[in-house]
């Protein structure tokens, strides 16, 4: 099982905390603003009703950095609303997690609203501007939703996306040098959630909040745009997968030319191994202060499991693999630095058996197997390969592993770095093995049915990928299903 979400992983604030009370009598709301007032919170009140409503002071000290304010006749609730907003709400979260919040003072409320941003920093490599950014927004979302509003303040822009009546309602707003998103949450859909907060439950508290958020962007707002980057990392491990347990997982792999004494060959191996690794029995020990696995099997075994043919050649090649895998040469491939921690092999023992079987004994990162890795590709690797089929695949799978939604395949410049020459007939069925990988990407639903050709440095739609369209390359989309 995958580790659980928490708003810290996804850099998510907490800027909104409402509480619901049904009947907040003269004496019970001075209790509460007391006990506030006592771990740091200046409490006022001021009336739901008026249009300017005048903020009284009910306990107020200048020791004490946050608020809390009480609003009675608020609208849309006939009791009283106990509300904590920007820092005083990130505040009252971080006492919650740290449970010093006595919830006897909140036995009667219910969980009314919770709000939940991101903070997008400006990037110089931003190819269009906020305000173009913004636009293409509002013109997405106004195709299926009316409640959709780009307007002007005195700090920016701000796009808002649904009503405020809503359970759900978002805003993005343009700072100086940031964009924030924020989801607003509230009515029926926060009061099921009430529950795990009060109980302290936060782990299942933060990972539903947070799919909940990520998701919810995810499906309103365009993604191939830089200024959502942040989120297509954050939702990749989270999309639906049509062969998770059997597909390749892979992690960000580098961009650029490998150095030579870099296998691609051992490489995929090492991801067919670390799907393997996940079938087998295994015994938990300690090296140092982490947990690794380690599991025993039959190198001829692994060969069954990839499905080629068990000859002396492939056979001596998968020694030759596991006697290399202790070296961690391989982990260069990512470009993720803690990633490379998780795939690090400390320890690889391999000895002969009986009737010239080989036996490996190899330690793991646990972690890596509760990691959850934002590639699952389909293992094509488990059937008999020409080496151009070989090269196309590994070529696939670097470009697919990428940050960016937009997958660029540069084939013009592939067939100039291809390690040996080609003729017209070879080059010819490479481009259609590219085109079957493509077609086999779109029936896992990985990519958009939506491509794009290159020529002379301009890009064009096409309906379908041809040999005779992608000679200088081509461009396809990666689907996120969430």
């Amino acid at each position: 099982m995958l580790n659980k979400l928490t708003f810290k992983d996804a850099n998510l604030t907490v800027d909104w905390i409402g509480f619901k009370f049904q009947s907040l009598d003269n004496f019970a709301q001075t209790k509460l603003a007391e006990y506030l007032f006592n771990i740091g919170f200046n409490s006022y009140q001021e009336s739901g009703k008026l249009a300017k409503p005048v903020k009284e002071s009910i306990f107020v000290s200048s020791k004490n950095k946050f608020q809390v304010l009480f609003v009675y006749e608020a609208p849309y609730w006939k009791g009283t609303y106990v509300q904590f907003s920007g820092a005083s709400a990130t505040s009252f979260y971080s006492l919650v997690k740290q449970t010093l919040i006595d919830w006897e003072f909140f036995s009667s409320a219910i969980l009314g609203r919770f709000d939940l941003n991101y903070d997008r920093k400006k990037k110089t490599d931003d190819k269009i501007s906020v305000r173009q950014f913004l636009e293409n927004c509002q013109t997405k979302l106004m195709q299926t939703n009316k409640n959709i509003s780009l307007e002007k303040n005195s700090k920016g822009l701000i796009l808002k996306i649904g009503t405020r009546r809503s359970n759900n309602y978002s805003r993005v707003y343009q700072g100086k040098n940031f964009l924030k998103f924020e989801h607003e949450m509230k009515g029926k859909f926060i009061k099921n959630y009430h529950t795990l907060l009060i109980q302290n439950n936060f782990e299942e508290f933060e990972h539903k909040l947070s799919i909940h958020f990520l998701t919810y962007f995810g499906k309103v707002l365009p993604l191939h745009y830089s200024y959502t980057d942040w989120l297509v990392i954050q939702l990749r491990p989270l999309r639906k997968q049509t062969f998770s347990l059997t597909g390749l997982k892979v992690d960000y792999l580098r961009s650029g030319s490998f150095q030579n004494n870099l296998d691609p060959y051992k490489f995929c191996t090492l991801l067919q191994f670390l799907v393997y690794a996940q079938t087998l029995n295994y015994k938990i020990d300690s090296l140092g202060n982490t947990s690794y696995r380690l599991v025993q099997f039959r190198v001829q075994d692994f060969l069954k499991h990839t499905k080629l043919s068990s000859n002396y050649y492939q056979l001596k090649k998968l020694i030759e693999f596991f006697d290399e895998l202790q070296t961690n040469s391989l982990i260069k491939f990512f470009s993720n630095q803690k990633y490379r921690s998780f795939v690090t092999i400390p320890q690889v023992n391999l000895q002969k058996g009986k009737q010239n079987s080989w036996i490996v004994e190899v330690w793991i990162a646990d972690e890596l197997f509760y990691y959850a890795h934002p590639f699952v590709l389909p293992d094509l690797f488990q059937r008999k390969l020409t080496k151009h089929q070989f090269e196309v695949q590994f070529h696939v799978i670097r470009t697919f592993s990428s940050l960016d939604i937009q997958k660029t395949f540069y084939f013009k410049e592939f067939l100039q770095a291809y390690p040996s020459t080609l003729n017209n007939q070879q080059i010819a069925n490479i481009k259609r093995y590219f085109i079957q990988l493509m077609e086999i990407f779109e029936e896992h639903k990985l990519i958009e049915s939506s491509y794009q050709v290159l020529v002379d440095d301009k890009v064009y739609h096409v309906d379908k990928l041809l040999p005779n369209n992608i000679s200088q390359g081509f461009i396809v989309f990666e689907k996120l299903l969430v």
